[in-house]
């Protein structure tokens, strides 16, 4: 099989591309071959334009966005009509490499833009493209702005995507029934999470508990944390509404109050929310409006490779978001041994459930996410079982595991 692996960023200088350079080395292992089309900027961010290496020894196709007149042109209307200015760049990048190779089969990495680009492209290129929806791109939330389903002609492009697609590979249920409410084939949708990576696993070499006792205490001595002992939440991602960490502030004093001091400890870059303000100045003010500043602390970014630190040395795992698509940081923190609570509006619910690896609560519902919480601290013995299950997970997400999973996905569009 020729499989073509488009994404719109490719590469070791990207947040959570490794673990796409992973995936694509494993299909090389399993007999696939793999070409990579991604896209780069004039002052070359992303690597040089044309062919190059990835991160491994796989071919990787970088198209120039906005390097000819026709597409500087296109840039406007990209903008303000389907909000992505290199809309009408990355087409032609599109068009121009499958026009020169020949591929069996096509997978797409978001259904906005590539896979409507791929929508616009079919009647020209006649191959069969599989779309793998985070459910992100998808987002139509009342009251949130996150999402290009917000928007008119990514909404319809994104419709039209969906019906052409050989398969959908979504990366939860949730993702696959907002898929259905674009009116994908519902015989046509496999859920599939997304890997981790390899960085991502504690050393083979050292006992986990000893490593998440290091890990506690390297993380106490950076922030200045005398109590090691005491329990500790850790929370993922960037600072936005979606993910709503404002609501574990809000179940602090509860949790406090039936078991006495824990630590929340709140990691990813602020971002300006249209009307909140500055996120991290929200989060800050609200947890000093509750009384628990000084059991909050906020990280900001921390690099990819030093979140697993983080989640080892944390007692729980805490998403409290209120939709996401499906949320890698709880087989991260599964691959660490640390168990979640997680409300349902998260897709990683699901796998959550089905391994036994911590509880769900209600998206939004602060006393039952602090209940969750209180419940779960307070039974040692359910927390280390939860543990000892996400471990289990983090397995089954290895780039290795879902390779395998992604050849049978094109298989079955194939066999279409």
């Amino acid at each position: 099989m020729r499989l073509l692996y488009a994404i719109p960023r490719y590469g070791p200088q990207f947040m959570s591309n490794e673990t796409h350079g992973e995936v694509v080395r494993e299909l090389l292992r399993l007999g696939l071959e793999v070409d990579v089309l991604s896209f780069t900027t004039r002052d070359h961010a992303g690597g040089p334009g044309g062919w190059g290496s990835g991160f491994g020894n796989e071919r990787v196709y970088r198209h120039i966005q906005n390097a000819t007149m026709l597409e500087r042109l296109s840039t406007p209307l990209a903008r303000y009509g389907l909000h992505y200015e290199y809309f009408g760049s990355m087409l032609a990048g599109y068009l121009a490499l499958t026009r020169q190779q020949s591929y069996d089969l096509i997978h797409l990495e978001g259904t906005f833009p590539l896979g409507a680009i791929a929508a616009l492209a079919h009647p020209h290129i006649q191959r069969p493209y599989v779309i793998t929806t985070t459910g992100g791109d998808l987002f139509r939330l009342p009251g949130q702005g996150y999402g290009y389903g917000h928007h008119l002609l990514p909404r319809t492009l994104m419709r039209l995507a969906l019906r052409y697609a050989a398969w959908v590979r979504t990366n939860s249920r949730l993702s696959a029934r907002l898929c259905l409410g674009y009116g994908a084939n519902p015989q046509r949708i496999t859920p599939l999470p997304v890997s981790i990576a390899n960085a991502g696993y504690p050393p083979a070499d050292q006992p986990l508990a000893a490593y998440r006792a290091t890990c506690r205490q390297q993380v106490s001595a950076q922030f200045g944390w005398s109590d090691t002992t005491m329990p500790t939440l850790v929370c993922v991602g960037r600072l936005i509404s979606v993910k709503a960490p404002e609501l574990v502030i809000a179940a602090l004093p509860a949790i406090i109050k039936a078991i006495g001091p824990v630590r929340l400890c709140i990691i990813g870059p602020a971002r300006v929310d249209p009307l909140k303000g500055d996120y991290l100045a929200f989060l800050q003010q609200r947890a000093a409006e509750l009384a628990v500043s000084p059991f909050c602390t906020f990280t900001g970014l921390i690099p990819p490779t030093e979140i697993k630190t983080y989640l080892a040395a944390a007692d729980l795992l805490v998403v409290p978001s209120l939709i996401e698509g499906l949320n890698r940081v709880v087989m991260e923190a599964g691959a660490v041994g640390t168990p979640t609570v997680i409300s349902d509006g998260a897709g990683a619910a699901e796998l959550v459930a089905i391994y036994g690896c911590g509880l769900m609560t209600p998206a939004g519902n602060i006393a039952a996410l602090a209940h969750a919480i209180t419940r779960m601290l307070t039974t040692p013995q359910a927390l280390a079982q939860c543990g000892e299950r996400a471990l289990h997970l983090a397995d089954d997400c290895s780039a290795a595991g879902i390779a395998r999973g992604l050849v049978a996905i094109y298989q079955h569009a194939l066999n279409r």
